[in-house]
């Protein structure tokens, strides 16, 4: 294997992030964190016991969901023994102040071992990230539970019938007194059952009409029936929920932002979750690689590693020569979400946001083309860094042979749980629609540059990839 995957990842997070005004210190210490979670990882065997807690699944009894046997142990160790969620908190919060741009490399480790573990550990940051944002005292004692790893979190968007669409959801929101009583049913929920703490989206109604949606903070699952765990084709180690509201009461202070500005709060949280998966298939992809690289170092067939047939040989090569790029096309849409939550546009027209010209490019354009700019690269990391992930691991799994149809292998598991990658949060036909429509945004600037490095050829799985989603091809 000659691509050092983790030293490039290292490297290119380190070029953006300084950037931004990261210096060596707070990077070594990111660097140091995510040694930290792999021997966590590898302390408790996790490539292997994924396998098991695969065959084993999330289980529903008595309206309580368990997690597979040894799971628990793993996610306590990383929440509560050591403070996973202080990361990302700011510092006058007590934590140390990570933004997204540095988010990947810990995304990566974790769903490098096991993507429903890494769901169970971090969606939680959805539900603590406009907790932050939005912020307001009665939300500290949240905060707390969060930062000392005493709380997981779930989002509570999609219903049947708005699934990309979350204007249309049908839940109801309605104020009585100092209450907000919340009705509905979701689906989908990553968590759900388990987590304990979450994000629920309803209309607004007023006088018995709906005026706008509203997002609250939900704490506990009292009132809160879990219909069912979903049957997936992957992911079995993480519950995937049915949860019915009935009458669910939170203080009138729950509501995050303001009233019947709900689906606002909700694209916010989208763009993070989005990026998230980009991060997921790239880690997925490059596990995918390793799997097939020692497989074929120690397969033989015909008295020879299969790794000496031409084929074989050629679809490693190619999957090698796919990882950079990968990391490329995450990273530098991190890069723009952070920019665009900086105030500046979320790509580089003059010195990196540095000089007076971008800082008065960035006040003359309204706020909603940022934002459209900025949706325009994580759209375009989600929709390629999935289908390429998918593409790439069926060529992993191929390698394997008959061995890659057994269930009871990792490379099998990986295949089925990354098969979603390019379905939830917005499948890849949502994200080629937002990129087109976004596009009207990046034309308001007719010239710019984007810090990322440039390609002289297409790979194989880019040309696939292109021939599906052809405006894809102008980005990267």
């Amino acid at each position: 294997m000659s691509v050092d995957i983790s030293e490039y990842g290292k490297n290119i997070v380190n070029k953006y992030a300084k950037q931004l005004g990261y210096d060596d210190d707070k990077l070594e210490m990111l660097h140091a964190i995510v040694e930290s979670i792999t021997e966590i990882l590898h302390k408790h065997n996790v490539f292997a016991k994924s396998v098991e807690w695969d065959r084993e699944g999330a289980k529903l009894i008595n309206n309580k969901v368990q997690l597979p046997s040894g799971m628990e142990e793993v996610i306590t160790e990383i929440i509560r023994d050591n403070e996973f969620y202080k990361i990302f908190l700011k510092e006058e919060f007590g934590g140390m102040g990570y933004t997204p741009i540095v988010l990947g490399p810990i995304l990566e480790v974790l769903s490098t071992f096991d993507l429903s573990l890494q769901i169970l550990v971090t969606i939680s940051l959805s539900v603590l990230e406009p907790l932050i944002s939005h912020h307001k005292a009665e939300f500290n004692d949240v905060i707390q539970k969060f930062a000392d790893g005493k709380t997981t979190g779930y989002v509570a968007f999609t219903e049947a019938g708005a699934g990309s669409n979350l204007e249309r959801v049908k839940s109801t929101s309605m104020l009585e007194g100092d209450e907000w009583v919340l009705n509905g049913t979701k689906i989908f929920i990553s968590n759900g059952g388990y987590a304990d703490t979450g994000l629920f989206l309803a209309q607004n109604i007023v006088g018995g009409k709906p005026e706008g949606t509203n997002v609250f903070l939900v704490e506990g699952l009292k009132n809160i029936e879990i219909l069912r765990l979903e049957e997936k084709s992957g992911l079995h180690a993480n519950p995937t929920a049915q949860l019915h509201f009935k009458d669910v009461r939170v203080p009138k202070e729950n509501l995050i932002g303001k009233v019947g500005e709900g689906y606002s709060k909700v694209l916010e949280r989208l763009m993070g979750m989005r990026l998230g998966v980009a991060y997921q298939a790239s880690s997925m992809a490059k596990r995918g690689y390793q799997l097939a690289v020692e497989y074929a170092q120690t397969r033989e067939q015909f008295g020879r590693p299969i790794i000496s047939f031409p084929e074989i040989k050629n679809k490693i090569k190619s999957m090698e020569l796919q990882i950079p790029r990968l990391d490329d096309y995450a990273i530098r849409s991190a890069f723009a979400v952070e920019r665009n939550m900086r105030g500046w546009i979320p790509i580089e027209v003059g010195a990196g946001g540095k000089n007076m010209a971008e800082k008065m490019a960035a006040k003359m354009l309204p706020g909603v083309v940022r934002y459209g700019i900025a949706h325009y690269f994580v759209s375009s990391a989600k929709l390629y860094c999935t289908e390429i992930a998918n593409s790439m691991l069926y060529d992993a799994q191929q390698i394997f042979g008959g061995m890659g149809f057994v269930a009871e292998t990792e490379i099998n598991k990986i295949a089925r749980d990354a098969r979603v990658l390019s379905i939830y949060e917005g499948t890849s036909e949502i994200h080629s629609w937002a990129i087109n429509r976004a596009i009207k945004a990046v034309n308001m600037i007719p010239k710019f540059k984007y810090p990322y490095l440039q390609y002289d050829s297409e790979t194989i799985y880019e040309k696939m990839l292109f021939a599906r989603f052809n405006q894809l091809k102008d980005i990267i």
